[in-house]
């Protein structure tokens, strides 16, 4: 049995992005992020270090995105999931979505982005 925890609109100014402008100035990013685990011990022992918090998995986000410089989102979305599956075994499953409200499209839209999903 799992269960999920989840984190939403982690908002981020990265410098991530295929073109150079992209690079130089930065842009706003937003993470949304969903963590499948056996969240029973922690509730029964009412204890926040038997469970992967939110302020956990907000500090992963954050080391991924300037850790170092993606083109992709689709590579970002990865590297966040890889991440919290490699620091927290417990986490059977992992689902992030990288929004780019800003991304370099010639006309009106209101989000761009990608949705990854990793299991261990």
């Amino acid at each position: 049995m799992s269960d999920r925890i989840f984190l939403r609109g982690v908002e981020l100014h990265a410098h991530h992005g295929l073109h150079e402008e992209e690079a130089r100035l930065g842009q706003r990013f937003v993470v949304d992020i969903d963590w499948w685990l056996d969240t029973r011990p922690a509730a029964a022992a009412d204890d926040y270090e038997l469970t992967v918090g939110y302020e956990k998995v907000f500090a992963v986000i954050h080391e991924v995105s300037t850790g170092r410089r993606f083109q992709m989102i689709e590579a970002f979305a990865d590297a966040i999931a890889a991440a919290v599956l490699a620091r927290y075994s417990s986490v059977e499953k992992v689902r992030v979505e990288v929004h780019k409200p800003a991304a370099p499209i010639a006309g009106i839209f209101r989000d761009a982005g990608v949705e990854v999903t990793r299991k261990r």
